[in-house]
């Protein structure tokens, strides 16, 4: 199978689905990451071209650590707000592209406005990438993939119907959030200022992970809901490995 994860800016899948596309990849499937940000507000020390050059760079080091494509559609980061004509092309041809079966994507409850909408698109357009008369520069695919929401940052109010054990790969998602420096250092800097812990962000991960290892009966795991598919009016069928 191909799978794809869409997230709203460098480091977010890595975050919530890093040990989930290890594992897909260490099963033989194409995986690509996908981003509609570059993350270029993610600094106060360098310019926003600067930002955005690095954060990508990192982005495509965390991908190719599993031997993923990294993509990025280029948006400003926390501007990303209009979901028009133009938009929804964009996202139907990184799915035809990327030709996949699967996509991990944010859940629509967030609360990160550029979480929310690329949820949004991303459900919206799922139904839209076989339609001949919708033209992108990649050809229509005849699936409709199977969409799967992971979990916002922090949890909030997230309840999984599904979980991925990813005790064997949780060490591959830590070295891909390795490759973040950039958003490590963007938020130690944030945390340092409000609560005197400069690697909160990144520990927050290992417990994530624990805890819904703890809900599956495994030593880590990440969860997922299930969206519902607009085509066939009912979920989608289990394809999370």
């Amino acid at each position: 199978m191909n799978i794809l994860a869409v997230g709203a800016h460098p480091d977010d899948i890595e975050c919530q689905c890093g040990g989930t596309l290890a594992k897909y990849a260490v099963q033989g499937h194409k995986v690509f990451l996908a981003t509609a940000t570059n993350g270029n507000v993610g600094s106060a020390v360098y310019s926003m071209e600067e930002i955005a050059r690095i954060r990508k760079a990192e982005a495509a080091k965390s991908a190719a650590i599993i031997g993923a494509e990294y993509i990025c559609l280029d948006y400003d980061d926390e501007m990303f707000f209009e979901v028009g004509r133009e938009t929804r092309l964009k996202f139907i041809n990184l799915v035809r592209y990327c030709k996949a079966d699967v996509v991990l994507t944010h859940s629509p409850h967030d609360y990160n406005p550029d979480h929310m909408l690329t949820s949004k698109v991303v459900n919206d357009i799922a139904v839209m990438i076989p339609v001949a008369h919708i033209k992108t520069e990649c050809p229509p695919n005849d699936v409709i993939p199977s969409i799967w929401y992971f979990e916002p940052a922090c949890s909030m109010g997230f309840v999984p119907t599904d979980y991925v054990d990813i005790s064997d790969t949780f060490e591959t998602k830590m070295k891909m959030l390795e490759c973040m420096e950039s958003q490590r250092a963007w938020m130690a800097a944030n945390y340092r200022q409000l609560e005197g812990d400069e690697d909160r962000f990144f520990r927050g991960v290992r417990i994530t992970a624990e805890f819904r290892g703890m809900q599956a009966g495994c030593r880590y795991a990440e969860g997922f809901v299930r969206a519902l598919d607009a085509y066939r009016g009912a979920l989608t069928e289990r394809v999370l490995p």
